[in-house]
């Protein structure tokens, strides 16, 4: 099989993850009238997908990919996701719940297999793949979020078109992913899971750095994908006019999705973009805390730049695995630590704004994880000491 065919369809892939998960925020008034939800239901509902990913990311690449070549598990767990988001749209509020639960757990271990297959087939090109790969996740994303609710409009006029519309990405990627599947035996790579030095990476200090990154991001990031349209609501905004500024706030990160891992790519020493980015956060978070009114499109864009994060996330995991046997295992333990970190984030936030009546208390919090970022992202993105060695004996 061509490479050319095998990035599409890796492409692909990855556009049915982000869509699935962006289309619901901005429908939460017309999901919970319809379903009748709690706003506590409704955190729950959002903060599924993470603790599913934290629960799955391991299993997903330890225990599956270990009796199922990579290739054909990744074709199980799109099919998975057909099933799941068929159901979520069709039936009740039970429905719901359940097929959120099992789009999250196929997603989960995509975003573990996916990487091990573009760092095993593409390592030489590794710094041009995953950038394009980060950018199909964040313009899916975006779509998601604006279009989830015009779509609904346009269709079935309630909530149920607008994010039923979204199964249609998977069933190209499983039609797609099917001659990949037989085309590779992939017997190597399994091997390669089934020896994975696991008890090597949790030791490994660099490992955690890594993945407590992905964690703070996480929670950052998918905080923000929960409770943003419902903030932008209850300031005033249309459910329409909240999912078009949180699709701004994915959509910018688009272009830094790309440009910042090819700067990553560029030496060493990856420390000045993970700065970048946790301070565009921190910025954007303190002024949606302290002044959404002054100047808050100013506050979306740096919020946006601040998503771009995910991307350095995924980056620094293939960057600071020694081996392609470490690849895996390394993305299994900063996705499933990470996000089980990052599930209680929409839930506290939810919690912070019950508890307060206001948003300004859980913006002021999500900006202090960003300080916190900053500092892991620091350690995270220093070589190890053998990669300043090896580049030293061979100048």
């Amino acid at each position: 099989m061509k490479r050319g065919r095998e990035v599409v369809a890796l492409m692909v892939v990855a556009a049915s993850q982000r869509s699935a998960l962006t289309s619901v925020p901005p429908q939460i008034n017309a999901i919970r009238s319809d379903l009748h939800l709690s706003l506590s239901q409704f955190a729950a509902l959002t903060s599924i997908p993470l603790i599913c990913f934290g629960v799955a990311a391991p299993i997903g690449i330890s225990k599956f990919a270990r009796r199922k070549p990579t290739e054909s598990a990744i074709l199980f767990f799109i099919g998975t996701l057909v099933v799941a988001l068929s159901l979520r749209a069709i039936f009740d509020s039970t429905a719901l719940f359940l097929g959120t639960v099992l789009a999250s757990l196929a997603i989960a271990a995509l975003n573990v297999l996916v990487p091990v297959v573009i760092k095993r087939d593409f390592g030489s090109n590794l710094t041009k793949i995953m950038p394009v790969y980060t950018v199909v996740l964040a313009t899916f994303a975006t779509m998601g979020a604006a279009l989830s609710v015009p779509i609904s409009k346009a269709t079935t006029h309630n909530w149920r078109g607008g994010i039923a519309i979204w199964v249609i990405i998977p069933i190209i990627a499983l039609i797609l992913w099917i001659p990949v599947a037989r085309h590779h035996s992939d017997a190597h790579v399994a091997t390669t899971i089934q020896k994975a030095p696991w008890r090597a990476i949790f030791r490994d200090p660099m490992s955690w750095y890594v993945t407590l990154y992905m964690g703070i991001q996480s929670t950052t990031f998918y905080t923000t994908v929960a409770w943003l349209p419902k903030t932008l609501i209850d300031w005033g905004h249309s459910p329409a006019s909240a999912g078009s500024l949180l699709a701004m706030t994915t959509g910018i990160s688009i272009p830094c999705s790309l440009l910042i891992p090819l700067w990553l790519g560029r030496g060493l020493d990856q420390r000045k973009p993970m700065v970048l980015v946790s301070f565009a956060s921190l910025i954007g978070f303190i002024g949606m805390a302290a002044a959404h009114n002054t100047a808050p499109l100013l506050w979306i864009i740096l919020l946006g730049i601040g998503q771009s994060s995910f991307p350095t996330a995924l980056v620094m995991i293939a960057l600071r695995a020694r081996s392609v046997s470490e690849a895996g295992p390394l993305s299994a333990m900063a996705q499933g630590v990470g996000y089980i970190v990052a599930a209680m984030g929409p839930i506290i936030v939810g919690q912070i704004h019950q508890a307060t009546d206001s948003w300004k208390a859980p913006y002021f919090f999500l900006a202090s994880l960003c300080v916190l970022q900053f500092f892991i992202g620091w350690r995270a993105a220093q070589p190890r000491p053998e990669e300043l060695a090896a580049v030293k004996d061979s100048q």
